[in-house]
């Protein structure tokens, strides 16, 4: 019956398009004639030929006649109504919907974070014009770890590819290096770029004042706020600059001042001066421009990409020059890259000769969005939780509304424009909270200054507007439908069955409980982690170490002479290298068995002393003993391992690059050159007696800062026209361990948030569950249950909610958390069952608490009272 009606009507849609533009006076007449034109057409032709011929009646429908007139109907106080019915809906629920709120605002203010930092990263050297352009000319190193990328090249090659390049490319090389200067009285350092003229011209530089060339060997070009630094106005053009050089003063002429660069671009320097400054004299120039040992980076202008492919195949024929110039790197092939997504490959590819900012690593963009994104998620359910058993009081409204002539849209769009001032309520509180929380991000990163700017920002407030509408349908959509849907007669005689723990609303509170635990096992990790890396023995006394950089010998032997009577220092000593600052690597072998790469510090025989390396076999070298600085090696226990020298590793010859022959005169205990960001590797000290570099000074940890100010004193006293440069090794190694505070901080708010939250979900699904079984519990309690049946008839369903929760959350937090350590430390501790059992019991406790709280009621009440209920 069903289907032959089916073929007897007309295409249901096309009705539905004239019932919307025809006006009701019209309607009626005319469709009526139309369907029977239909009817007669079915007796004539196919259904097919009679559906497009009453779509085309349709069609010829829209004249101005039939068309429906404009409305005079205005929506504005129907908004007015839905708004105040809002606000006296959230009055009447303060609590729940406070946290709400404050949960919701928090998940909102980290998602405009996450986008912020999303958008600092994505734009990384967004202004420079000529990117596309511009290259830079690296090489890949061949190592046992695999292919090492350098992103400098041999200073030599500038001046071989000049000479081929057309009119209008450039060849631009370019060095950076601290340096010290003087304004008046006082003394600063400074990062100082020196590079050649076509520098300024082809990278985006935004002159306040002055001139931006490079010309002039005697001008020096300074940010704006450098400038007001320095002379308290960017009026600073002409104004005089001294920089201090190996204690000689060099005079230099402010030439022009630019705008700073912004922090995500590749350059932060606030100095540039001509390549021609980098060099003490002329001949040194010339000197260094034949020597394939020494580095820049060079990039090139060039007008055709091809240039750029094929210049790689054509520096092959210089690969073993340069590798005959510097035998410990060995340079397998030369690369192009272009400047487009230069920062970003050299943070992923771990560029190591990248002399420039870098953005965030991947991780550091990804983590923000998916913390941001679990606690949004966590918000909207909590929210929807929430909203499912705020109706239960408003049911009688619901009712009503639909008796009087209400109909179901209307009531969806009700409840989603609540919704919808909630979440925009709640973005408000978000802006405020996100300047604050994009503050707080900056702090746990070096070097970035991150901004939220509303001005010419059009993707910032799309986002915010698509987060604001996103948030609103997710945490408002399924109440909206659900209760809406409810039939007013049922509602009207009571017997409406609301609420309850659907499953729905069960997979809810296990989702929130999961990201719940996950926060807080990334919490306890995380803080785990940061005592590990803070107690680990790296194989030296970084808490009591000072370090001096040094220009020349002359200037050791004069500082050393000043501290020899200092009582606090308990050893000094001078090397050229020094552990977590500088080494150099060889080819090792022994017995001519296979090659490993080993790192190579010259130091003299005071060191171990001074940075207390205790010594495990054999001896420390002897004070200018000839064979000592000819062949005695003191080698790690992790070169020992490596070589399979045995438990004997004494007097055993060890060969560098196939040529020089050492022997092992000690051993000493794992040194970490690294810190714990680098695997252990093998190590090698020989001994000088000459060229060194660092002053070393131990003292007791607690009197560190005391006698570096001491240190401090007497650098100024010798040389008063240079800048002290020494620190103590604890400062370096705490400013690579400080983010780890600040991730625990963190992660520890993210986690109270998450469990707020859920606890407040967790409440009023409880809630709803005993309202549902009031009846139910009450005539347990009549028929003589015990209390503890009771007790577990009330709360078994949550108990499994939450032994869910526990195992999904473990696995989730467990993954995350090693994923994200392993990307960063070599060794770390790794989720274990300590973090876990301290999570899970933290949220435990605070979750049967909160269950047990509303059991209670039911425990206590009057049966009487639970019959009458319903």
């Amino acid at each position: 019956m069903k289907n032959a009606e089916k073929k007897t009507t007309p295409p249901r849609w096309a009705d539905r398009f004239l019932e919307s533009f025809c006006s009701e006076d019209q309607l009626e007449i005319l469709q009526g004639d139309i369907h029977e034109l239909y009817a007669h057409r079915l007796t004539k032709m196919s259904r097919f030929k009679a559906n497009i011929h009453y779509i085309k009646d349709v069609l010829d429908m829209l004249r101005p006649f039939a068309i429906k007139g404009r409305s005079n109907y205005n929506p504005a106080p129907m908004f007015n109504n839905y708004f105040r019915i809002a606000l006296r809906t959230f009055a009447r629920n303060k609590s729940p919907f406070l946290i709400n709120l404050i949960g919701m605002s928090i998940a909102l203010g980290c998602s405009i974070t996450a986008f912020v930092n999303y958008q600092y990263n994505v734009d990384f050297d967004r202004q420079e014009k000529n990117a596309a352009s511009i290259y830079r000319i690296g090489f890949w190193e061949t190592t046992q770890k695999g292919m090492v990328p350098y992103g400098v090249a041999p200073i030599p090659v500038a001046g071989l590819i000049r000479e081929s390049l057309r009119e209008g490319e450039e060849v631009i090389q370019f060095m950076s290096k601290d340096g010290q200067f003087r304004i008046g009285d006082e003394m600063f350092q400074k990062q100082l770029a020196y590079a050649e003229p076509a520098f300024t011209r082809l990278f985006t530089f935004e002159r306040l004042s002055g001139s931006l060339s490079l010309e002039d060997k005697t001008t020096i070009l300074i940010s704006d706020q450098l400038a007001i630094n320095w002379f308290g106005t960017t009026n600073a053009v002409d104004k005089m600059v001294t920089q201090v050089i190996n204690g000689e003063p060099r005079e230099l002429t402010v030439g022009g001042v630019f705008k700073k660069f912004p922090m995500n671009s590749s350059f932060r320097f606030d100095l540039i001066t001509g390549y021609d400054n980098y060099f003490v004299d002329p001949s040194q120039r010339s000197t260094i421009e034949n020597n394939w040992a020494r580095w820049a980076t060079t990039f090139l202008f060039l007008k055709d990409k091809t240039v750029a492919d094929r210049l790689p195949k054509q520096l092959e024929a210089y690969i073993k020059t340069q590798n005959e110039a510097k035998p410990d790197l060995k340079i397998s092939t030369f690369y192009v890259e272009s400047f487009v997504g230069m920062s970003h490959r050299a943070i992923k590819e771990r560029n190591q000769g990248h002399w420039f900012g870098g953005p965030m690593p991947p991780a550091a963009v990804i983590a923000p969005f998916a913390m941001a994104g679990f606690l949004l998620l966590v918000a909207c359910f909590n929210f929807m939780n929430n909203s499912i058993a705020i109706a239960g009081k408003r049911l009688k409204e619901i009712g009503i509304r639909k008796v009087i002539g209400g109909r179901r849209k209307e009531l969806i769009v009700q409840f989603l424009s609540e919704t919808m001032i909630f979440c925009f309520a709640a973005m408000i509180i978000a802006l405020g909270l996100a300047e604050f929380f994009t503050a707080g991000w900056n702090g746990m990163w070096s070097g970035v200054e991150m901004a939220i700017t509303y001005q010419n920002n059009i993707r910032l407030i799309v986002a915010i507007a698509a987060l604001v509408i996103f948030t609103a349908v997710l945490a408002g959509g399924y109440p909206a439908f659900y209760i809406s849907a409810f039939k007013p007669i049922q509602i009207l005689k009571g017997t409406t069955r609301f609420g309850g723990a659907s499953m729905l609303t069960k997979s809810l509170l296990v989702f929130q409980f999961s990201i719940s635990l996950a926060a807080v096992i990334f919490a306890l990790a995380f803080y785990y982690n940061s005592k590990f890396q803070k107690e680990y023995d790296l194989g030296y006394a970084w808490r009591s170490v000072i370090q001096v950089p040094v220009a020349n010998e002359q200037q050791f032997e004069q500082l050393r002479n000043s501290l020899q009577n200092n009582p606090d220092i308990l050893s000094m000593a001078g090397t050229e290298h020094h552990i977590y600052s500088s080494s150099y690597k060889v080819a090792a072998s022994f017995e001519n068995k296979e090659k490993r790469e080993v790192a190579v510090l010259n130091v003299s025989d005071e060191y171990f002393d001074a940075v207390n390396v205790r010594l495990l076999a054999g001896r420390n070298f002897k004070k200018d003993q000839a064979s000592d600085l000819n062949e005695a090696l003191i080698v790690n226990e992790e070169f020992v391992r490596k070589f399979n020298l045995g438990e004997d590793a004494i007097g055993k010859r060890i060969t560098f690059n196939d040529t020089t022959h050492f022997f092992i005169t000690g051993v000493v205990k794992d040194v970490y050159l690294g810190a714990l960001f680098e695997p252990l590797s093998p190590v090698a000290f020989r001994y000088t007696a000459t060229n060194y570099k660092y002053l070393i000074a131990l003292t007791h940890p607690d009197q560190l800062m005391y006698v570096n100010d001491q240190i401090k004193t007497s650098w100024s006293k010798i040389f008063p026209t240079q800048l002290y440069p020494g620190r103590p090794m604890e400062e370096r190694m705490m400013m690579a361990l400080e983010h780890f505070d600040s991730v625990v901080i963190l992660y520890t708010f993210l986690g109270l948030v998450a469990i707020i939250m859920s606890i407040s979900g967790l409440y009023s699904l409880v809630s709803l569950n005993l309202q549902k079984r009031t009846r139910e519990l009450g005539i347990r309690k009549i028929m003589g249950a015990p209390l503890r049946h009771i007790i577990y008839q009330s709360g078994k369903l949550f108990l499994v909610v939450m032994l869910i929760s526990f195992v999904v959350g473990t696995a989730l937090g467990t993954v995350m958390v090693n994923a994200m350590m392993d990307s960063v430390w070599e060794y770390y501790v790794a989720v274990n069952v300590e973090i876990i059992s301290l999570a899970v019991l933290i949220l435990a406790c605070i979750a049967f608490a909160t269950i047990a709280y509303k059991i209670k009621d039911v425990v206590v009440a009057n049966p009487v009272d639970s019959l009458r209920h319903e």
